[in-house]
């Protein structure tokens, strides 16, 4: 009995570090095209085609089997960050001469260049259904509409700041804007009655609440699944919030930087997190549990997953965007063995108490 016992504790153990083990990271692709930084990745259609933006003003597709660029899209200012919107099949990039453009990445062309300002535009946005975009430039954010290009709403921060960060949510229902320490977010619907009768396809945008991060956020997005929204700060601290009322599940203030890379794992079951001095860690992203870390002797400027959840991209300092294999877990399907270690240890705790029971019967006799 006792040999039993101690072989079903072995085994758990070794079963737990196993699982740790999955969520090492195996390196796959590693490109470099320019010296300057990759400020910002983004997979597009598939988990082969990725787009990286660089602070030399140039857009590459690339493809990662080959390891090599397909497409160079000039924007002629250096590139802020970019995003892509897989059912219209549209980059769309901000750059630091306050201009987003809309760009048809099987061509390269320029399909709409529109100039919010004449200062930078640090941000932009898409949402799933392709309908919407966004962008954050100067102290104003906005919302466009993707069939017309027109503006659907101009937003202004709470307090005199500077809009930072924009996101849209997966289940379209919600926007958020960031700006100095703040986090606005934003109730977003389908107008009806009247209004949508003379504007069809009208969006009400309603404030609903706004977050306090603590430091000047650099980065804020939502995960796939809408419930959570993780931010970083322009010093050492990461948070993620639930997005339903602001309220904060967890908090790291272990890093040595600012993070400007933030992003969910597809099933939104994890969550990733770069800094300036190099470093990645990954969490569960419900408790903030550390699962494994990356260490790169460059700045991380952007980092992302890709739809699949099979590859996961940084765009570095170095001008090098360095691709993983994530862990396998961290992918969309994923086969979650919490349940049968309970019942492991549940049977465990029994036997153990039947063979303390068998003991003291014995000894009676």
């Amino acid at each position: 009995m006792k040999l039993s016992a101690l072989s079903l504790i072995m085994f758990l153990t070794s079963a737990n570090l196993f699982a740790g083990s999955q969520f090492t990271a195996e390196p796959y692709k590693e490109i470099r095209l320019a010296i300057l930084p990759a400020s910002s990745v983004v997979f597009l259609s598939s988990d082969n085609d990725i787009a990286a933006a660089y602070l030399d003003g140039a857009i590459r597709t690339l493809d990662l089997k080959e390891a090599k660029g397909i497409l160079k899209m000039p924007s002629g200012s250096p590139v802020s960050a970019l995003a892509y919107s897989l059912n219209a099949n549209i980059l769309i990039s901000s750059d630091y001469s306050g201009a987003v453009k809309l760009w048809d990445v099987s061509t390269g062309n320029i399909l709409k260049n529109l100039q919010t300002s004449d200062t930078a535009a640090l941000s932009c946005a898409a949402n799933n259904d392709g309908s919407l975009f966004a962008a954050a430039s100067s102290n104003k954010a906005y919302i466009y509409s993707f069939k017309t290009h027109n503006k659907v709403k101009e937003l202004s921060p709470s307090a005199n700041a500077i809009y930072s960060k924009v996101d849209f949510s997966g289940d379209k229902k919600r926007f958020l804007a960031a700006s100095g320490s703040i986090i606005d977010v934003f109730n977003t619907s389908k107008s009806t009655g009247i209004k949508n009768m003379f504007l069809p396809g009208s969006i009400n945008i309603k404030k609903e609440l706004f977050i306090t991060h603590g430091q000047p956020v650099n980065s804020a997005v939502f995960s796939s699944d809408s419930s959570l929204i993780a931010a970083g700060g322009n010093s050492n601290l990461l948070s993620v919030y639930r997005t339903e009322d602001g309220f904060k599940l967890w908090s790291d203030a272990s890093f040595s930087g600012g993070i400007r890379g933030i992003a969910f794992s597809p099933g939104s079951k994890y969550l990733a997190a770069g800094d300036s001095s190099g470093r990645i860690i990954f969490y569960n992203s419900k408790n903030g549990a550390k699962l494994s870390e990356i260490n790169l002797p460059s700045k991380v400027y952007s980092i992302a997953f890709s739809a699949s959840g099979k590859f996961f991209a940084a765009g570095m300092g170095s001008g090098i965007v360095k691709v993983w294999k994530t862990p396998k877990d961290a992918k969309k399907i994923k086969i979650d063995f919490s349940g049968l270690k309970t019942a492991l240890i549940s049977i465990l705790a029994a036997l153990i108490l039947l063979f303390i029971i068998f003991l003291k019967l014995r000894s009676k006799k």
